[in-house]
């Protein structure tokens, strides 16, 4: 029966996996946008070019047969010129069977078609697919608990974003705030459920959050925000100073959420394994394993900051701006928020060690 049952479980996802394949691969007549399926592609014409920072690079011309699978234009076939650089660093390149989304415009009676995007929605859904099917390979209910906490989080999130627009206020940091302990209770009360742990969990990541922010935001008024320009943030616009401490009390929450929950899980385990284990070695193994857990989250959030900033680092040493320039304009907000999110981490590690030693003392063998 148990063999019969994972076979039925194993079937059911590659059928499904299928199933999604071949519905994303086939909506385009959801899209009011026309959509092409590309039929041919032939290169044209290829030419060198040198800018004035003698950075090389080479454009290639394409002309694109499509054919219209949507809309009022379906069956239509078509041809749009393409150009795309080697580097590809802003287009793209066009291949067969690619779909893409196109623009018409009218140049008098004549109908003219524009490249604009290409459509990735099988690729998209195929990765959620995939995500969704090892959280519940892996981890069966929990596993749908913590999908369904990351997708009411993000439903939250958009609130408050489409709230921030709609009220365009003067101190929003508070509403990001407000939406990092929402975030918290979610995340918490979803994977744990409610219990003396999560009372813990809440209270650790809530104390490590704020006083590293706190900190965080002292020194930074403290050297005279040197080196660290707000206005470099991209698209900002709203005042940069909150900007930049709304997306790091986001991002510190992720770092310190996980130390804390990894540290007071621990904890509680080792307490139902071993009843008369005495509060000094509790505290003590908290430590330890915040010890082992430090060094691994800190490498993740530097690999995270490296590979949001390198394109742009890239960009502009190729353009002829010095190291020091370059990192104060492209990196020094990315890594002031990466040491924000470290010091959240390492004071998070005693604080959640003593918060559940604090709990877990007062029980008896």
């Amino acid at each position: 029966m148990k063999n019969r049952k994972t076979l039925w479980m194993f079937l059911f996802i590659v059928m499904s996996g299928l199933a999604l394949f071949f519905f994303t691969r086939h909506d385009a007549f959801m899209y009011r946008q026309p959509v092409g399926r590309i039929e041919t592609v032939t290169t044209t014409h290829r030419e060198a070019t040198t800018d004035s920072y003698h950075n090389h690079d080479e454009e290639i011309r394409q002309q694109v047969t499509l054919r219209i699978i949507n809309g009022r234009y379906q069956g239509d076939l078509v041809t749009i010129r393409h150009t795309y650089s080697q580097s590809r660093g802003l287009d793209q390149s066009l291949r067969p069977h690619q779909q893409v989304f196109l623009n018409v415009t009218y140049d008098g009676k004549r109908k003219v078609w524009q490249f604009d995007n290409l459509k990735r929605d099988t690729t998209l859904a195929m990765l959620f697919w995939t995500v969704i099917v090892l959280l519940i390979v892996t981890m069966h209910l929990q596993g749908l608990r913590a999908l369904l906490s990351v997708a009411l989080n993000f439903a939250l999130f958009l609130f408050f974003i489409q709230l921030d627009v709609q009220l365009n206020l003067n101190h929003f940091f508070w509403l990001f705030a407000l939406s990092a302990f929402l975030f918290t209770l979610l995340s918490v009360l979803l994977v744990i459920g409610w219990n003396k742990q999560s009372l813990v969990v809440c209270t650790a990541i809530f104390l490590g959050v704020t006083i590293a922010l706190v900190l965080g935001y002292a020194i930074l008024q403290g050297t005279g925000n040197r080196g660290i320009h707000y206005e470099a943030l991209d698209f900002a616009t709203q005042a940069p100073e909150q900007l930049f401490f709304a997306a790091t009390v986001i991002g510190l929450l992720g770092a310190v959420m996980d130390a804390a929950t990894d540290i007071v899980a621990t904890l509680f385990e080792l307490k139902r394994a071993e009843p008369k284990i005495t509060k000094r070695q509790l505290f003590q193994s908290g430590q330890q394993v915040g010890k082992a857990i430090m060094g691994p989250l800190i490498n993740v959030l530097l690999l995270i900051f490296f590979a949001g900033e390198i394109t742009m680092a890239v960009v502009y040493l190729r353009t002829g701006n010095s190291i020091a320039y370059t990192f104060e304009w492209t990196m020094a907000l990315g890594l002031a928020q990466a040491l924000i999110s470290a010091i959240g981490i390492v004071l998070v590690i005693p604080t959640a060690s003593f918060l559940a030693t604090l709990v877990l003392g007062r029980e008896k063998a």
